[in-house]
């Protein structure tokens, strides 16, 4: 087992915090039509430790779209580690974002709070033993992430997807 391996299995929940951060991004109200988001959508990130080491990781997430929100699911995956989650997050005409997540892989889940942004979104995700804050910028073809959690081994992860 790789060392990020193991370091991710320790901090499976904040995998699950990029699935949410990704499907938030859907959800700016000033920055993108929501049914701008709905399709397949692929893409690479890196995963950053506390050590300095890395690992790229690939992506494919899906996007369900309704009229208050949206479903999204979500796979990435690298030598070392992968993660397979589901985000389901409402946004209100206010801009604020709420919602929850599950990742199947570690049997995970948490909660999303936030707000929409004029670029995209800041958000905070909790699981039961981690939190991280994130901030995102997306348009009708391209998505891109930052997450900085809190208390894990993982200093960093960053996503980018597009459609186009």
């Amino acid at each position: 087992m790789s060392v990020l391996r193991k370091h991710v299995q320790r901090a499976a929940p904040f995998g699950v915090a990029a699935v949410i951060a990704l499907a938030t991004a859907g959800q700016a109200a000033a920055a993108v039509n929501l049914q701008d988001m709905a399709g397949y959508w692929t893409g690479t990130g890196k995963v950053v430790l506390a050590n300095g080491s890395s690992e790229s990781v690939k992506c494919v997430v899906t996007y369900k779209v309704s009229s208050s929100g949206f479903r999204q699911n979500i796979r990435c995956a690298s030598q070392g580690f992968s993660f397979n989650g589901t985000a389901d997050l409402e946004v209100a005409q206010s801009g604020s974002v709420t919602g929850n997540w599950t990742e199947n892989t570690y049997s995970a889940q948490g909660d999303v709070k936030g707000k929409t942004t004029e670029r995209g979104f800041s958000l905070s995700i909790s699981g039961a033993t981690f939190t991280a804050v994130m901030d995102a910028t997306t348009s009708a073809c391209k998505q891109t992430l930052d997450i900085v959690p809190k208390g894990l081994e993982v200093t960093r992860i960053s996503l980018g997807l597009g459609k186009c």
